[in-house]
């Protein structure tokens, strides 16, 4: 018999008795709804599609409609609207229904489907530079001055979309970022992505549903106990503009699971049920944790004083090992799985219900990883770049450069062309080079300067251009 490759990686992985820090929040089957407590072989029997008495995705006037209206009521928002594609679904379909053919706000620091949206909707995208913590050198978000000046500047700009967290787990002067846009008359989208438990613990973040947002799309899959993909786009009490469901069946699956539509809603009865009492002993448990993680001299807990700082998530620096060389310690020898390592710091999101069993298997492995650096006596020198602020000239339109033709060559020349392809690392999915931006010197030596980058030797391209 031939060997499905996926699957005997999958088990081959699962074999190993892996931990996760990194998403999904269900972190491999271990925090599941109860609702969700099916046999294996009962999946197949879950994998249904639109027949009668299961109401129909694009169309709900059954058990997902009745599904949507009470996780909107859960959290707090005009509408909710189910998502089977991602995340990535409702930020498209949000850009398109406010931005087609108009002018965004666009921090620098987010998420390469919020680009790729600004080419679908063939949006004018105007790039916010972002602050950046100086000690680790990771982006924090932009500052309420910086964004004065672009109104000022960009008096049509009437939309703009931010992330709340960032991937790093912070929210960076939301709230007045917010308040100062809704004072424009700036519409607000909001990518909580790695946000969608803020509601449930008094201790996080606020909710861009909170803060008057009048849309936030979140990715239920990432922190909470959801399978991946399973998503919500929710609309602001104070929301008003264009219908957005045709937006969503227009790009979203017409074939859309079952197994994600039951995983959505029984997340929803869980959080209902469950949310805040989980969190709140979670948040202790972390608190007591990153106690322990401090007494290991060599290690550094960034952002650890920061009142808008995601509790579910720890990033860790080293004075002596880079966090790749960690993340590869941690692979190697204990099993342990980060959701993003960088030279500076090493990042790990915890799961809303964290066991005993796997705080002391990371903390075992940070304490050995502390010890061998004892010994190593010898401290790393950190560079700090906030590549964030480089906002490279413009020249084409990203959905013109998208659509223009194009051609390969050296990294080495490309010096005065127009990119076209997406420069980016991924994880976290933010590019460097958008295409239809030009290439100069200062990007050139980012980018082979960076360990990510090192392979590669060509860059796409406009041709004739």
């Amino acid at each position: 018999m031939k060997q499905a490759m996926i699957i005997k990686s999958i088990k081959n992985h699962i074999q190993a008795d892996p931990i996760s820090f990194h998403t999904p929040g269900h972190k491999g089957g271990n925090l599941i709804p109860d609702q969700m407590q099916i046999q294996s072989g009962g999946l197949w029997e879950y994998d249904l599609t639109e027949i009668p008495g299961l109401d129909n995705l694009h169309k709900p006037e059954g058990c997902i409609k009745e599904a949507q209206e009470e996780a909107a009521r859960l959290f707090k928002a005009k509408k909710t609207h189910f998502l089977v594609n991602g995340s990535s679904v409702g930020i498209h379909s949000a850009i398109m229904a406010l931005a087609h053919d108009k002018y965004i706000f666009v921090p620098r620091h987010v998420h390469k489907s919020i680009y790729n949206a600004t080419i679908l909707a063939n949006a004018k995208p105007i790039y916010l530079p972002v602050a950046f913590e100086e000690k680790s050198g990771i982006p924090l978000g932009i500052e309420p001055e910086v964004l004065k000046r672009f109104i000022l500047d960009y008096p049509k700009c009437k939309v703009i979309i931010l992330p709340n967290p960032n991937y790093q787990g912070i929210s960076y002067q939301l709230e007045e970022i917010i308040y100062l846009a809704k004072k424009n008359d700036i519409k607000v989208i909001i990518d909580e992505a790695h946000g969608s438990h803020f509601l449930f613990h008094k201790s996080l973040p606020k909710s861009g549903l909170e803060l008057g947002a009048d849309i936030v799309i979140q990715s239920w899959h990432k922190t909470l106990p959801v399978l991946t993909q399973g998503s919500v786009l929710h609309e602001g009490n104070n929301y008003q503009g264009p219908d957005l469901s045709p937006f969503i069946n227009m790009l979203q699956t017409t074939s859309p699971s079952y197994l994600l539509l039951a995983s959505l809603d029984s997340c929803r009865v869980f959080l209902a049920e469950k949310g805040q009492e989980i969190l709140e002993e979670t948040y202790h448990k972390l608190i007591d944790f990153n106690k322990k993680v401090t007494t290991l001299t060599t290690f550094t807990i960034n952002f650890a004083l920061k009142e808008q700082r995601d509790f579910l998530k720890l990033n860790l620096s080293s004075e002596v090992f880079s966090g790749l060389e960690i993340d590869k310690i941690l692979r190697e020898r204990f099993q342990i799985f980060s959701e993003l390592s960088e030279e500076n710091y090493i990042l790990f999101i915890f799961s809303l219900k964290v066991e005993d069993t796997v705080l002391n298997r990371l903390l075992e492995a940070l304490t050995q990883i502390d010890q061998m650096a004892r010994k190593k006596n010898a401290k790393i020198e950190k560079i700090q770049k906030n590549i964030y602020n480089i906002i490279p000239e413009q020249g084409l339109a990203p959905r013109d450069a998208f659509y223009g033709n194009k051609k390969m060559i050296s990294l080495d020349v490309a010096v005065g062309r127009i990119c076209g392809e997406f420069i980016l690392k991924y994880p976290p999915g933010i590019p460097l080079v958008v295409p239809g931006e030009m290439i100069d010197f200062k990007m050139l030596e980012i980018l082979k300067g960076d360990i990510a980058f090192r392979d590669k030797r060509e860059i796409m391209i406009m041709d004739d251009i």
